[in-house]
């Protein structure tokens, strides 16, 4: 394409005025850039198609509103620090350091070795582009998902996602009290990206969330701890707390008992209750 350009330059006659020489000038450095640029910014775009239905229209009004005015807003997602201070200020909030993951240090470590999966550079919506599951994987871990959710019908409810309209997620039973924190979240606990890569957002408490990103099995998103999701939503969306995680899909049954377990944390962490069943 760049080649097609300088021949079309080289058509130009050579300006004579120093006003002429602005014009062509202004207009090589509009060519190029356009050349440049519309071709990395098509596969932005297509990237950001390819997640599927998220909290964001999936279309080019959708693309242009994340990449202008939510783009700047994101953090990053993978340092510990600040559940550190958490547990250490919540005085057993949470389970102090505890936390509520009963999983063992091999299932922690199983995704240390192949590393993070790439994770789309949109800050929403957060999906994963490589590791994705095979779709027998999918199936069993969504009817596992819905199965643990109909077996704990005293703890939590199908709605849903606040978040993520096209998604069901895990709410705080109605009869149950609410803390600050699920509060904060409108009683959302979790949902799956069935539409797309089987990735799963959740709430976890402090000691876990550190657990899981130091495992490599998530990361925060974004907007966690910002007040940047309600400011851009102009108060219809909640705020997204730091416990607010990204739980990479699994990829095999091994991993599904995993992601599941760090599912029924997240349950026991926003209900204040241990009996999941």
């Amino acid at each position: 394409m760049l080649e097609s350009v300088i021949s079309v330059l080289r058509q130009i006659p050579c300006p004579r005025s120093q006003h002429d020489r602005l014009n062509v000038a202004l207009g090589t450095v509009a060519v190029v850039g356009s050349a440049l640029l519309l071709p990395s910014a098509y596969r932005d775009y297509r990237i950001f198609r390819g997640y599927g239905d998220g909290g964001v229209p999936n279309n080019i009004l959708g693309w242009m509103t994340v990449r202008t005015l939510f783009q700047p807003f994101g953090r990053e997602m993978v340092s510990t620090e600040v559940y550190v201070q958490r547990i250490d200020a919540t005085d057993g909030h949470g389970k102090g350091h505890d936390g509520y993951l009963t999983l063992s240090e091999e299932q922690l470590s199983a995704r240390r070795r192949d590393g993070r999966p790439h994770i789309g550079p949109h800050v929403v919506p957060q999906r994963q582009l490589t590791q994705i599951p095979d779709e027998d994987v999918m199936e069993r871990f969504h009817s596992r998902f819905d199965s643990f959710g109909l077996r704990n019908h005293h703890l939590v409810k199908f709605q849903q996602s606040n978040l993520e309209g096209h998604a069901q997620a895990l709410f705080v039973a109605n009869h149950l009290p609410i803390t600050d924190l699920a509060t904060c979240m409108q009683g959302e606990i979790a949902h799956i990206h069935s539409g797309h890569d089987y990735s799963v957002h959740a709430v976890l408490a402090p000691a876990d969330c550190k657990k899981v990103i130091d495992a490599g099995w998530g990361q925060r998103h974004a907007f966690s701890g910002t007040s940047a999701m309600t400011f851009l939503s102009l108060g219809t969306i909640p705020n997204i707390p730091s416990e607010y995680l990204l739980i990479y899909a699994p990829r095999n049954d091994a991993e599904v008992d995993t992601v599941m377990e760090i599912i029924s944390a997240s349950v026991k962490f926003m209900t204040g209750r241990e009996d999941v069943r």
